[in-house]
C-alpha cells in the first residue's frame, strides 16, 4: 500500500508552492514534536518532488498554534489530518484557504512502554493509558473493557511522557516508539487518512459578504 495518494491535480498545487529547482524556503507547520504522524507525513510530503526536501518543516505543540502561524504570517502552509476535531477552525478561518488535500498512512500505531516495564494485558484496566484523543476508538476495536485514558497534544507527546516516567502505556506510533526507545507491546496497524494543507488566502475580496 503506497504511502501517499496524491492526484496529478494536487500535485500541482504542492509544486506551485515547492518548485523542484529551487531550494526549499516555504515553511510548512504541523502537529510535533519530533515522533508525531503529522510530522512523519508532512517529510514524505516534502519528499515527493525527489530526495532533496521541498519545505521547512516547522513543528508546533498543538494544531491551535500552526493555525496562528498561518494566520500571521510566520509560516506558509500547515498540514492537519482530517481526524483532528477542531479542522473546522482553519476551513471557517477567512484568511486561509486549503491549498491541497491528500492520503496519507500514518506510521504503525499500538500499545508502547519503557523496556524495562512488565506488560501484561489486565494492566489496561488499573493503569493510564496516555494518547492523543484521535487513535482512542482503536481500544474499543482491541480490547472489550473500557480503559483509563489521559490526553495530550499528540501520539508522541504520549511517548516522551511514558519515556519520562510520568505515565506506563501510551498509545503512539512506530516514530515515536523509535524516538523515545520505547517498545510496542500490542500493535494496531497503519491509520490510512486523510491531510489537507491550508495556505494564506490569495484573494479575500472574492465573495466579500459570504
Amino acid at each position: 500500500m503506497s504511502e501517499l495518494r496524491i492526484s496529478d491535480l494536487e500535485m500541482r498545487a504542492l509544486k506551485e508552492f515547492a518548485p523542484g529547482d529551487s531550494p526549499a524556503s516555504a515553511k510548512l507547520a504541523t502537529l510535533g514534536p519530533e515522533g508525531s504522524s503529522s510530522e512523519y507525513v508532512a517529510r514524505l510530503v516534502s519528499r515527493l518532488g525527489g530526495d532533496r526536501e521541498g519545505f521547512s518543516i516547522v513543528l508546533e505543540d498543538t494544531y491551535e498554534q500552526c493555525l496562528d502561524s498561518l494566520a500571521n504570517g510566520s509560516v506558509d502552509l500547515v498540514l492537519v489530518a482530517h481526524a483532528y476535531s477542531g479542522i473546522n477552525a482553519f476551513y471557517m478561518n477567512p484568511a486561509l484557504e486549503p491549498a491541497f488535500i491528500f492520503r496519507g498512512n500514518t506510521p504503525e500505531y499500538g500499545l508502547a512502554t519503557r523496556p524495562d516495564f512488565i506488560f501484561h494485558e489486565e494492566l489496561l484496566y488499573s493503569d493510564t493509558v496516555v494518547t492523543h484523543p484521535a487513535p482512542i476508538p482503536l481500544l474499543e476495536h482491541h480490547f472489550d473493557r473500557p480503559v483509563k485514558l489521559v490526553t495530550v497534544d499528540s501520539t508522541s507527546r504520549a511517548a516522551c511522557d511514558v519515556a519520562d516516567g510520568l505515565y506506563n502505556i501510551a498509545i503512539t506510533n512506530e516514530e515515536a516508539v523509535k524516538k523515545h526507545n520505547l517498545n510496542f507491546v500490542y500493535r494496531f496497524s497503519r491509520i490510512p487518512m486523510t491531510w489537507t494543507v491550508f495556505s494564506r488566502r490569495k484573494d479575500r475580496n472574492d465573495h466579500p459578504d459570504a
